[in-house]
């Protein structure tokens, strides 16, 4: 009886460390998700911040990593969600930056940990958020930060 008692606790512990480790092992096997429409001009903190200056539109820069799993939420969620996208295009200067490849504006900005969000409009930082989100708190949170301006 002991034995069998043993093994459920077994078979149980090992469930529990399967159900938390899947995402992780899931996102690793999918790969890194693609870079959300928004972003598609490539533009620089620099160009964005001239566009920002000449347009009076704040700019939503999004700090992320391919191995960051949360990041990868955010990109295959709210970023693609068509009213956060409508609403980005139309009133906000989109950049887009990724761990390694962007390390020098990233150490330039106050970011601890990814994905961070930043709402930044004349040089100031209206405000910023980490960690992945709905669509409708992502989209409430920006327009809450935008209106700051």
């Amino acid at each position: 009886m002991k034995n069998a008692k043993n093994h459920f606790v077994t078979i149980i512990f090992l469930a529990f460390v399967a159900f938390i480790l899947a995402p992780k092992v899931m996102n690793i096997i999918s790969g890194p998700a693609e870079t959300p429409g928004i972003f598609d001009a490539k533009l620089t903190i620099e160009q964005a911040s001239l566009q920002s200056e000449s347009t009076g539109k704040p700019m939503l820069v999004l700090v992320t990593a391919d191995w960051c799993p949360p990041c990868q939420a955010l990109k295959k969620g709210a970023l693609v969600d068509t009213k956060v996208t409508q609403w980005v295009k139309d009133n906000m200067v989109p950049v887009y930056l990724e761990d390694g490849a962007n390390s020098d504006q990233i150490r330039m900005l106050p970011v601890r940990s990814y994905p961070t969000t930043l709402v930044i409009k004349d040089g100031n930082i209206l405000g910023q958020f980490s960690g992945n989100t709905s669509a409708a708190n992502f989209l409430s949170r920006i327009q809450d930060l935008s209106n700051q301006s």
